[in-house]
């Protein structure tokens, strides 16, 4: 039977239905690089949840790791995690470090490690600065700021502070985040825009605007240390602090321009350029609010990940910066059928391949293993709907369909696993129960998910949808088999 390797793909649901409805939910596509393989695509099920440790508070609003040490802060405490062990069978305990203010939201880290032995948290617009050597966590920050503080960053041997609607930057003295001179600030003056977030990336400091973007480098004055390097002013500022993100050697943000489009960004190098589909940019557009927007970015096996979580909207999007397509991550409520937002909220890599990531709404803290295939005992539900199989206005027999996967992931809990297939024969509009496949006990590698005498379509709307719910490996690939006979008609 004829491949169709097109079934392997990201997400793409455009404005109008009739031409393309793809979505690909916990699923993510690698394309094959190897020359002499005709194989050449897969999509893999995203990771699951190996719990870690739970603590006392509830919402994680961020982690962070730093020569050794790893930190989160739940609610309104600061704890350290103390990890004993490696990869997926990795523990941890958590030792309360103290309390900062909470508004719920995701709090910012920076450090200036050996050299001044702080770390430094912004949370609920107050700064806190936890003394690595003593283990201190102090009380907010006397700044001399007049509005909150926003996202906090460390370069060149001094943390710089945003303070949130206005065009200020302030740093602190050298190697002391809990210093702060009235006098020691710089502002935005090439634009008028006020400062929304930054990041650091090599030595320079990338400031977003509501409007533009503009990168400062360290001058090396002593009174006057950061400028605005000529000539990087750009046409896209950010949506929120929250929103901008480091994965790897680039900038990635959700961005808004002079215009109030929203998109998401990248720059690296070169100049930014724009990664976010029409597709995504039409979802992002139906959202009564992206103003809440969170990021969370790692590396797992290759592919560079930035999840975009909106949580009035309960979606996440995200990007895989290798094969540059989008994918969704989702939370399955199994007893009402609906998908929410991803669990995952703040996240830090503490060595031996492993990422960590905290709940948006528990005390749990999680390991993320690619081989861990629910969410801390949680199934998750895993939806791949292709494109459309041709452009033919044609009459077809849909024959049979083979779905290419990885056979024989049966376990001790779910010993005969099943793949689902759902037809849609109006472009994607309503679509036919879910005949199941299976897709074999332990061992059975031979067993192939194929479903038969599926009817007549028409192809120009015909959509194949293809779902699991078993928590065992998902590796779909290299495509769908499809045996079809023409119809005598066409319309």
């Amino acid at each position: 039977m004829p491949l169709w390797p097109q079934f392997c793909g990201g997400a793409y649901t455009t404005r109008s239905a009739n031409l393309d409805s793809e979505s690909c939910i916990n699923l993510f596509f690698e394309s094959l690089d190897s020359s002499t393989n005709p194989k050449k695509g897969v999509l893999y099920g995203t990771p699951g949840l190996i719990p870690l440790v739970t603590v006392t508070d509830t919402i994680c609003r961020g982690m962070f790791s730093h020569n050794g040490r790893h930190f989160a802060v739940v609610g309104s405490t600061l704890y350290e995690l103390t990890l004993t062990g490696s990869g997926p069978t990795m523990t941890a305990t958590a030792t309360n470090r103290g309390s900062v203010t909470t508004d719920g939201r995701p709090v910012y880290f920076a450090s200036n490690g050996d050299g001044g032995n702080q770390m430094a948290i912004v949370s609920n617009g107050k700064l806190y600065i936890f003394t690595l050597s003593t283990n201190v966590l102090s009380a907010a920050i006397v700044l001399p700021l007049t509005n909150a503080a926003g996202a906090i960053v460390f370069i060149n041997g001094r943390f710089v502070l945003l303070e949130v609607n206005t065009l200020k930057l302030w740093f602190s003295a050298l190697e002391d985040g809990a210093t702060w001179n009235a006098l020691d600030f710089f502002s935005r003056s090439q634009t008028s825009d006020r400062v929304v977030g930054m990041v650091v990336l090599h030595d320079q400091i990338k400031v977003f605007g509501t409007k533009t973007s503009e990168i400062f480098y360290n001058a090396g004055e002593a009174d006057y240390p950061f400028l605005p390097y000529p000539g990087s002013i750009g046409q896209d500022g950010a949506v929120a602090a929250a929103g901008c993100t480091i994965i790897g050697e680039t900038v990635v943000w959700l961005s808004k321009n002079e215009w109030d489009l929203v998109r998401v960004m990248s720059a690296g190098a070169g100049e930014a350029q724009v990664i976010s589909t029409p597709a995504v940019e039409f979802a992002l557009a139906s959202y009564s609010t992206v103003t809440d927007v969170e990021t969370l970015a790692y590396e797992q096996e290759g592919h560079p990940f930035v999840s975009f979580t909106f949580p009035t909207a309960d979606v996440t999007w995200t990007y895989d910066v290798r094969e540059k397509l989008w994918h969704q991550r989702a939370r399955w409520n199994s007893s009402a059928n609906t998908l929410h937002r991803w669990i995952a909220r703040g996240t830090c890599a503490p060595g031996s391949q492993v990422t960590l990531v905290g709940d948006y709404n528990t005390g749990d803290l999680y390991i993320l293993s690619m081989d861990r295939f629910d969410d801390n005992c949680a199934r998750i539900k895993r939806v791949r709907r292709a494109p459309y199989l041709s452009t033919e206005n044609q009459w077809l027999f849909l024959d049979q369909v083979e779905l290419g996967l990885q056979a024989g992931v049966g376990t001790s809990v779910t010993p005969a696993p099943q793949v689902n297939l759902r037809i849609s024969r109006d472009y994607a509009t309503t679509f036919s129960a879910s005949l199941p496949a299976a897709m074999g006990a332990s061992g059975a590698v031979q067993t192939r998910a194929i479903w038969r005498r599926l009817g007549r379509v028409r192809s120009d709307q015909l959509v194949l949808e293809v779902s699991q719910t078993d928590a065992v490996r998902a590796v779909y690939g290299p495509g769908l088999w499809l045996r079809v006979t023409a119809g005598s008609e066409q319309l």
